[in-house]
C-alpha cells in the first residue's frame, strides 16, 4: 500500500520526466548529412553556424506552437 511519500515521489518523477523531455530536443539519428544545410558530414551538423541556425529554428517553431 502506497503512502503519501510514495505518491509524492511518483508525482515528482513524472514532473521531472516531463521537464526533461521538453528541455532536451530530440535529434534525428545520424544520416551522414547536416540536419540544417544537408551537406555531407559524419556529424549532425557541418559547423557551429548550422547547429546554431537549426536550434534557432527549432525554438521559433516551439514558440509558434505555444502561441
Amino acid at each position: 500500500m502506497a503512502d503519501n511519500v510514495d505518491d509524492a515521489n511518483d508525482m515528482a518523477e513524472l514532473h521531472l520526466a516531463a521537464v526533461l523531455a521538453k528541455a532536451k530536443p530530440s535529434l534525428p539519428p545520424l544520416t551522414g548529412h547536416c540536419f540544417y544545410c544537408h551537406a555531407a558530414t559524419p556529424e549532425r551538423f557541418c559547423d557551429a553556424d548550422c547547429r546554431d541556425d537549426f536550434e534557432r529554428d527549432q525554438r521559433r517553431t516551439l514558440m509558434r506552437k505555444r502561441g
